[in-house]
């Protein structure tokens, strides 16, 4: 009695994953007939649909995108007067990198983006790097989003991109010291 009821257990259960295979054959070949339909009709094939996008990960890539918009009108300016006209705009930027409810200081943001203009303008050879240095940014705003051992491993990114653009390494040091305390803060 028991192998019967197991051979037709084993048989319905493999006649529905057949059901299951001819279905989706069924669905694939009407979708090519309805898109070689379209396509006599001068209608373009369908497309699949896109994910919908998170609207963290969209708020975050714009504003690394901002940031970096920010630093290469900063490396286009002649110097570091020049420059200063973009300090709103780095600043509000910079304000918004920050997670919500552990945003820095008013002070320290002004002070980091008062030592940006000064190591960024004029800097044409940042630009390369202005991407990376966006990133790391934002991610040391979100100081409580980081290990110890990965904000050290931004904050030097931060000191390396710097120095190898010509920044003189005291004025990218006080960078990264600001860049540390915002990080604390943020945390």
């Amino acid at each position: 009695m028991k192998p019967v009821v197991i051979l037709a257990a084993a048989l319905a259960f493999a006649g529905s994953a057949r059901a299951d295979v001819n279905y989706d054959l069924g669905k694939q070949q009407a979708k090519r007939q309805v898109d070689q339909s379209n396509a006599q009709q001068g209608i373009p094939p369908s497309q699949p649909p896109t994910p919908p996008t998170d609207p963290a990960l969209a708020a975050t890539l714009q504003n690394i995108a901002d940031l970096r918009a920010d630093l290469e009108a900063l490396g286009q300016a002649a110097d570091a007067q020049a420059g200063a006209d973009q300090r709103a705009s780095l600043m509000t930027h910079l304000s918004a990198a920050a997670a919500p409810g552990k945003k820095a200081s008013v002070a320290s943001v002004k002070k980091l983006s008062g030592l940006l203009i000064t190591a960024a303008s004029g800097r044409k050879n940042l630009a390369a790097q202005n991407a990376r240095l966006a990133r790391a940014l934002h991610a040391l705003f979100n100081g409580a989003h980081l290990s110890a051992p990965q904000q050290q491993a931004q904050l030097d990114a931060v000191e390396k991109i710097l120095t190898d653009a010509g920044v003189p390494a005291a004025d990218a040091g006080e960078v990264v010291s600001v860049l540390r305390e915002i990080a604390a803060e943020t945390r």
